[in-house]
């Protein structure tokens, strides 16, 4: 019974609970330290942020006239060989090109509406790459617990191997029960191989989304245990939220109000542009001046600005279905993660609270039956396999339960 009693401990050593409950001395990674280094590192998101600049830069330039054209004018005052006249005059020149105000104001507005939109693009690249970051980190974190629970289970098995060979030796089981538990065992083996490539992998990835090679280069390190937040909201709230922050939604509506500028601007094409000219002697004993004011008259509007206002009017239509596309997206994805949030939550506190527990004390039975000749050895092992199963998938849901929650709360805000 003491060797029972062994196994009993094992088993409740390798508790969910249990993993990295020993690694006050190492290294710990966290969530929170993987995202501040891929936002802070990142070439996709570092090079959005600089076209999102340079586009503020561009727009600036536009809520100014253009720059003055100045010059001197040359003019020979001589009218013939017998009437010699003045002599030749210089005149300083300078004009400018005023457009028409209304033109002035779209033209402001679409400037301001384009930086706007490359500002939203951003921070959708900027979420992009938080949510890279912390998918690459729950996957490792994942893999690092599978590694833990499978060779937990590992070491059990071999536990439980060597009691079936005793009872073999003892003529009270038949061999085909220690070649079972063998064979499981070098199964599990195999699995802790493949999950420790796997881990690698993982861990490259994360290297990738952080931009840092160094990441994780030493022996020891462990990664933090991830908050697991509840949803308390509703999700009429969540889905208003969305409506208003989602910077899918909000690019949306800047490119919409880009392009109803552009076909006001092309509408603006028949208003006439202004164009004054001051010219001034040069001579000190003069006075004299000219002003001279143009205006452009769109003479052939039926060739060029018709065709123009066609094209934009459909772009601005074209962009106003979008919006409303990009709304009807958001609040299916912001729904499809709320119910997902909702499903797994329950499933989790299932798993943690009444599956795992029910299941560690089937194998603590079957353990127990066992030694006591009640179950074959396969009823052992089935109860051995359903504990790691349980295990398994109790983080694999957890994960997933993270990683809706996050981008849930990047398209409507902060929910805990």
């Amino acid at each position: 019974m003491k060797t029972i009693e062994l196994i009993i401990l094992t088993t409740a050593i390798i508790h969910i609970t249990a993993p990295g409950a020993f690694a006050g001395s190492q290294a710990v990674l966290t969530e929170s330290a993987v995202i501040e280094k891929a936002v802070l590192n990142n070439p996709g998101l570092i090079a959005a942020e600089k076209m999102a600049r340079a586009v503020e830069s561009k727009g600036h330039k536009q809520f100014f006239l253009e720059n003055p054209m100045a010059g001197v004018d040359y003019m020979n005052g001589q009218v013939s060989l017998l009437s010699p006249g003045t002599g030749p005059m210089k005149y300083f020149v300078i004009e400018q090109k005023i457009p028409f105000p209304l033109k002035y104001v779209w033209k402001a507005g679409g400037a301001a509406a384009e930086t706007d939109a490359y500002k939203y693009m951003y921070e959708m690249k900027k979420f992009e790459t938080i949510d890279d970051a912390r998918s690459a980190y729950y996957e490792l974190y994942k893999t690092i617990k599978y590694i833990d629970i499978t060779g937990g289970a590992s070491a059990v098995l071999k536990q439980i191997s060597g009691i079936a060979f005793a009872r073999y030796n003892q003529g009270m089981v038949p061999q085909h029960d220690v070649v079972k538990a063998d064979l499981e065992t070098d199964l599990l083996e195999n699995e802790l191989l493949t999950l420790n490539r796997q881990k690698e992998t993982d861990i490259q990835r994360l290297r990738r989304v952080t931009a840092d090679d160094s990441l994780l280069t030493g022996a020891a390190y462990s990664l933090e245990d991830p908050q697991v937040p509840e949803l308390k909201a509703e999700f009429d709230g969540i889905r208003d939220m969305a409506l208003k922050g989602a910077p899918s939604v909000r690019a949306a509506a800047a490119d919409k109000a880009l392009a109803e500028n552009m076909r006001n601007m092309a509408i603006a094409d028949y208003l006439p542009d202004l164009s004054v000219q001051y010219k001034r002697n040069m001579d000190p004993s003069s006075s004299g001046y000219e002003l001279m004011v143009e205006a452009e008259v769109p003479l052939w509007f039926l060739n060029n600005q018709q065709a123009n206002i066609g094209e934009d009017w459909e772009m601005a239509a074209s962009k106003d279905s979008g919006l409303e596309d990009e709304k009807n997206r958001v609040v299916y994805e912001a729904k499809d993660h709320f119910e997902a949030i909702k499903a797994d939550y329950r499933l989790i506190d299932l798993y943690k609270n009444k599956l795992i527990p029910q299941a560690e004390a089937g194998l603590k039975s079957a353990m127990a039956s066992y030694q006591s000749k009640k179950i074959e050895f396969m009823t052992l092992l089935d109860s051995e396999r359903m504990l790691l199963d349980m295990k398994k998938d109790y983080y694999m849901r957890l994960m997933e339960y993270l990683t809706h929650y996050r981008m849930l709360e990047e398209l409507s805000g902060k929910l805990d």
